[in-house]
């Protein structure tokens, strides 16, 4: 049995649980051969239950490690708190002998890493050294990886892209009328806090250039909703600017069907989920080069890229994007063909499985390798060279 350790399970709100949905519904589509448990550590969000569920993990995994039931633990890890709690699993397996995926995902690791102490730095060291493989999600993470870790951290790190499903073909758009009047529909899917950069968004629309052109926005996602109404108001383009709220899974496939431009304007990030939708969406997208997302965003080619935090490249981006149909056209398609090739959950699933082969205590040989159809590409390995193909 394959045990999936990620916080809130697949009901997790953000990327990470939608990462651990996307694949384990897959599984069960695509692998039934394959016998995997998914272990919330966290809960439904309340902080004040996190203690419970942990709690009940820890039982339900030792449990398991002692009654020899554990092939493997796939451990998804962001930073801060999420550390310590792994920190504490990855242990707990190490002493029955339990291999380890651990599945970085944190945007502020780094930065959790460097304002450590030195004891919580030695504890994170040893953490990472007990892990059979380390799984990042961009060249900027195995590159930090090897940086913080060293180069024995780096030859037990894979890089996979994370992945998600898509549309056989993408929607066709009211846009590719040339009688298309607009308004330009933009959409911003995330949480609402500053990091994410939603301050910066608004301003840009606000911004002379911006504000003459024909747009609206679609805002979704839970946070801080209140404070940025307000400061929508107090930049006169309320009227504008729809709040949805936080979505599931099946109102972003719908915002994102909806939409013409993508925007993520995000200061810090792994590899956002919201970026890879909208390219499997064949949306046009402007970005900020943060993390992993310039392994997928090509500036000019699968989207347009944006310093984090630069109102003005932002308003420069989107004026662009609002006025050049064609431009939205060809970047949407390029979006859509990288999609194909590098971020469908079809391949997510073959270089996954065969990460687990390679650590598995039990047998993973009733599912064939290579059986990702038409989309396979050459599964990579710790040094994920074969990934670099791909792109």
């Amino acid at each position: 049995m394959i045990y999936i350790v990620s916080p809130g399970g697949t009901q997790e709100k953000g990327g990470m649980g939608r990462v651990v949905d996307n694949f384990t519904t897959d599984f069960r589509q695509n692998c039934p051969d394959v016998r995997f448990e998914v272990v919330d550590s966290y809960g439904p969000g309340k902080f004040h239950l996190m203690p419970l569920y942990f709690m009940r993990a820890v039982a339900r995994l030792a449990g398991c490690f002692v009654a020899g039931k554990a092939d493997l633990v796939h451990i998804h890890m962001a930073e801060y708190g999420s550390v310590v709690r792994k920190g504490i699993l990855i242990a707990m397996a190490r002493a029955f002998g339990v291999p380890v995926v651990l599945h970085l995902h944190g945007g502020r690791f780094p930065k959790h890493f460097k304002d450590a102490g030195p004891i919580s730095r030695w504890a994170i060291r040893r953490m990472m050294a007990m892990t059979a493989e380390i799984v990042v999600l961009g060249e900027f993470w195995r590159d930090w990886v090897a940086e913080a870790f060293g180069p024995e951290a780096r030859r037990r790190t894979t890089l996979l892209h994370n992945a998600v499903p898509g549309p056989a073909s993408p929607p066709a758009r009211d846009d590719a009328d040339k009688d298309f009047a607009g308004p330009v529909r933009l959409l911003f899917l995330g949480r609402l806090i500053k990091l994410k950069g939603i301050d910066v968004l608004l301003n840009a629309l606000a911004s002379p250039a911006c504000r003459d052109r024909n747009w609206e926005v679609t805002i979704a996602g839970d946070g801080d909703l209140e404070t940025y109404r307000g400061l929508a108001a107090e930049l006169g383009i309320a009227d504008r600017v729809r709040f949805t709220g936080w979505l599931d899974q099946a109102g972003c496939r719908r915002e994102l069907a909806a939409a013409h431009v993508l925007v993520q304007p995000s200061m810090f990030e792994g590899l956002p989920m919201s970026v890879l939708e909208a390219m499997a969406e064949g949306l046009t997208i402007v970005a900020t080069p943060v993390g992993s997302v310039p392994d997928a965003i090509a500036d000019g080619e699968t989207g347009l890229l944006v310093p984090p935090g630069d109102v003005a490249a932002l308003s420069d981006a989107l004026v662009r994007v609002i006025d050049d149909r064609t431009l939205r056209r060809n970047l949407g398609a390029g979006a859509r063909a990288r999609w194909e090739r590098q971020f469908d959950v079809a391949v997510f699933r073959e270089r996954l499985l065969d990460i687990y082969r390679r650590h598995a205590r039990g047998s993973l040989s009733a599912v064939p390798a290579g059986a990702v159809g038409p989309a396979a590409v050459p599964a990579a390995g710790p040094t994920g060279n074969a990934e670099r193909r791909t792109g």
